[in-house]
């Protein structure tokens, strides 16, 4: 299948006339409750021809493809990853935490270095606790509950509970999370049954989502009497992320780009 999705990618760069910075697994074969079935989330971060940047003309900066039956790819402009990363936005910082790398730029370090200079714990708890009421909602509201339901709540209510313990981005790797974070053992083995059970396939008994639902939400209801709205990231200068911006512009399509001094 990789390279199957490397040829699918080397096809995008040559019929968008784009370079390619980065492109890795995101979805639950990212978060590590995927199954054999699971289909293939390939997410990636491109870069124009300059020219493409200075036309008046806007030009798109999201590509979606879906030409096999599993695997579903989308790309941003780096342009809109950019200005995206000085938002602290959570989608992205979990590509560039990824480690299930398909292709990587040398020049993605940048990225990543920015990334360490944006990040906002407000911002990324505010949209973990969000993503994980929405979801309980919905799943409270759904006939059948089920695994991969409560999945999609325990992985951003585990994202949340990991930045207000440590005030960093949390890793990917659901199981790397329970391992770390600071709750009690019945709650660790809960979710490492429920993780293991969803890899294999395997029925969870119904106990085990009640638990966690009633557990969650109990804890969802504490955090909303103490959640601090997200503040503006307006310390974040544009300087660097433009310079960024250019630099790797320049290094893609070995160019030289004269800067004005304002």
């Amino acid at each position: 299948m990789r390279k199957i999705i490397l040829d699918e990618l080397k096809n995008i760069e040559r019929e968008e006339r784009i370079r390619i910075l980065y492109a890795v697994e995101a979805g639950s074969r990212a978060w590590g409750y995927q199954t054999d079935e699971s289909d293939y989330d390939v997410r990636f971060i491109y870069i124009r021809e300059v020219t493409a940047y200075l036309n008046l003309q806007e030009t798109k900066d999201v590509i979606v493809m879906s030409t096999h039956d599993s695997i579903e790819i989308s790309g941003w402009d780096l342009s809109k990853a950019l200005k995206l990363l000085r938002k602290s936005n959570p989608s992205l910082m979990e590509w560039l935490t990824n480690e299930n790398v398909y292709f990587e730029h040398p020049d993605i370090e940048k990225v990543r270095k920015l990334r360490d200079q944006t990040f906002s714990p407000t911002r990324c708890l505010f949209h973990y606790y969000h993503m994980a009421k929405r979801n309980m909602e919905m799943y409270l509201n759904e006939d059948i509950k089920d695994l991969k339901k409560m999945m999609t709540i325990i992985r951003p209510w585990l994202s949340y509970k990991w930045i207000n313990e440590y005030q960093t981005f949390p890793p990917n790797g659901m199981n790397e999370m329970v391992d770390h974070i600071n709750m009690n053992e019945e709650l660790k083995d809960t979710i490492s049954s429920m993780l293991l059970s969803r890899v294999n396939r395997k029925e969870i008994p119904f106990p085990y989502l009640m638990y966690m639902e009633k557990y969650i939400r109990k804890d969802l209801l504490k955090i909303d009497r103490n959640l601090e709205d997200p503040l503006s990231n307006d310390s974040v200068q544009w300087g660097g992320i433009n310079e960024t911006f250019l630099n790797i512009l320049e290094d893609v399509w070995d160019v030289h780009l004269v800067r004005t001094n304002h």
